[in-house]
Formats: C-alpha cells, sequence, structure tokens
C-alpha cells in the first residue's frame, strides 16, 4: 500500500468528516473499494475474519464486477454489490443495504444461491468448489425487536449482535456441516449506537480492532466525536488512505453528482416503500374490520333465528 503523498496531507490536514461521501451509500462503497486502493478491501475482509475467528487470511483478491452501472432491470431498487475472487478460489459477495431491511435474509440467501451455483466450472467435481461467502452491511437490525429479550435501556450495548455469522450446522452438537455457505450481518446501527454510548470503538462483538476501525469510518456520519474518527485515521495507513480517497472523490465534480443521485434514488425507494408498507397496514386493518363486521352479523343472525325458533316471534 502506498502512503499519502504531500498534496494528500495537505488534503487530509483539513479534512471535513461531514462533507465525505457516506460509505453506507453502496455507490460510495464500491467507488472506494474497486477504484481506490485493492488492499482496502484486503484489509477490511480480513479483519472482518479475524472478528470471527476464522483462519482465513488473503493477501491478493480480483473484483469480478467493477462497473458501477445497474447490473439488472428489476422492478425493485438494484443493489451495487462487490463481487471479489479471493486468492484462495472463495468467492465473496459484499453488499451495502443502507435501506430495505424488510426482506434481507432472504434477498441474501437467494444472492449466495445464485452465485454458489454459477462457480462450478465444466468438468469439475461438487465437492472442489470453493466456498462462496455472503457479507451484508445493514443499517440496522436482522432481527425484529420482538426476537431479542432486553433487561433494560443499559444492556443495549452489550445484547445488540453487531456482527452475526450464519452458517449451515447440525441442529443437535452445532458442529458445521459444509463450509459452502457463510452470511456475515454487520449492523452498522447498533455499532454507531454502541461508540456514541461509550466513546470507544472496542463495543459489543467487534473486538477485532482492525474490523471495529474499519466499521467506525463505515459509520462516520452517525459517531458524533469526530475525533475518534482522526484517531483512527491517524493511527492506521490504510484508514487513512481510504479517508484521503473518500476526499479526493469528493472533489470530482462527476463522482459527486452520481454519489448524489444515487442517494437521492435511495430515499425516494425507502420513501416509496414506506409508504407501500403504510398502505399494506391500512388495508389490512379495513380488511379485519370487515371480516370482523361480518362475523358480528352472523351472529346476529344467529340470536335472531334462535329467539324465532324459541319464541316463535318474526
Amino acid at each position: 500500500m502506498d502512503g499519502t503523498d504531500g498534496k494528500e496531507k495537505d488534503r487530509l490536514s483539513g479534512v471535513d468528516y461531514f462533507q465525505l461521501m457516506d460509505l453506507r451509500v453502496d455507490f460510495a462503497f464500491k467507488l472506494l473499494f474497486t477504484k481506490g486502493d485493492p488492499s482496502l478491501l484486503i484489509s477490511l475482509l480480513n479483519a472482518l475474519f479475524a472478528n470471527k475467528k476464522i483462519p482465513r487470511v488473503i493477501k491478493s483478491l480480483t473484483i469480478k464486477n467493477p462497473y458501477l452501472e445497474k447490473e439488472s432491470i428489476e422492478d425493485k431498487l438494484s443493489i451495487l454489490d462487490i463481487k471479489a475472487e479471493l486468492d484462495d478460489g472463495a468467492t465473496a459477495l459484499i453488499e451495502m443495504h443502507m435501506y430495505g431491511l424488510g426482506e434481507l435474509k432472504a434477498k441474501t440467501i437467494r444472492s449466495w444461491a445464485r452465485a454458489f451455483g454459477g462457480e462450478l466450472k465444466a468438468g469439475a467435481g461438487y465437492v472442489e468448489q470453493p466456498p462462496t461467502i455472503a457479507i451484508t452491511f445493514a443499517d440496522g437490525r436482522i432481527e425484529s425487536i420482538e426476537d431479542i429479550k432486553k433487561p433494560s435501556r443499559q444492556a443495549a450495548v452489550t445484547t445488540d449482535k453487531i456482527h452475526k455469522l450464519c452458517m449451515i450446522m447440525d441442529c443437535e452438537d452445532f458442529t458445521v456441516f459444509t463450509d459452502a455457505m457463510e452470511l456475515h450481518y454487520i449492523d452498522m446501527k447498533a455499532f454507531a449506537r454502541a461508540v456514541n454510548e461509550t466513546g470507544g470503538i472496542n463495543v459489543g462483538d467487534t473486538k477485532e480492532i482492525m474490523f471495529a476501525k474499519w466499521l467506525s469510518i463505515i459509520t462516520q456520519k452517525e459517531i458524533n466525536d469526530k475525533t475518534i474518527i482522526e484517531a483512527i485515521r491517524q493511527e492506521e495507513e490504510a484508514i487513512q488512505v481510504a479517508v484521503s480517497t473518500l476526499a479526493r472523490l469528493g472533489e470530482d465534480k462527476y463522482a459527486r453528482q452520481a454519489y448524489q443521485r444515487r442517494q437521492d434514488e435511495l430515499y425516494f425507494y425507502e420513501k416509496n416503500m414506506a409508504e407501500r408498507d403504510e398502505y399494506k397496514r391500512r388495508a389490512e386493518i379495513a380488511e379485519n374490520a370487515l371480516v370482523e363486521k361480518d362475523a358480528m352479523l352472523e351472529e346476529k343472525d344467529a340470536i335472531i333465528a334462535q329467539f324465532r325458533a324459541r319464541f316463535g316471534e318474526k
């Protein structure tokens, strides 16, 4: 990894973190980690694996989809994911989701299945197929809040799951059935909230310091104390290169315009989804009211019929 030259150091000396592109926007995330220094993505992935004590250290990778355009035309918002082939043959799918958590689990498994099914080379045996790793950064909880019991607000820092690792396991002895599927979910909102509450970055289940540092940079828009971010930048060369690259990209008129268009697209998508959910909620309420009304009318008719049968009155 190359260091920063004089011009870059001048840029960093006066960096305005509020003006940097938000890495939770998938466009900015993919722009940094596919168009910037490849060692940045290597550093992030190795930190993520180390955080779950996975014995995998990658030294090189190849980006398989470096383009920033939408790769499919769907009725839903296309996600600008990163697909990388690691030096051990594994495929990594990295997705940044700032919105749309409702279908996240199903979408991740579908993305994993599509990638895993497409990686088997002609003539190769199934046992030779390397694993596919799906990594999802989400700006919110993966589970519904009812699934997690917390005794008090004070317990939020220790009970909120920040980094979840899911694999196919035996349900009785919990041994890994196969390493073909590896799903990582990172709750960025829980991480930023914990940092703001504690004033430190080693929070919850992010004990691997480099992973916590990368998460701090990714979620820096939500972290109140920007001195935390500045200290990390000065400590780590990879972080320094990432911040410098983001600052430089912010000065590029075309990159900035594309980033802002993507922000608007995400905003209106989320707004439309919220309106859709509200209409669905109101429709369900109306339908339930009709069902209840019909039940009451049936009960009324039954009572009248019983009355007439007993007393012979009309």
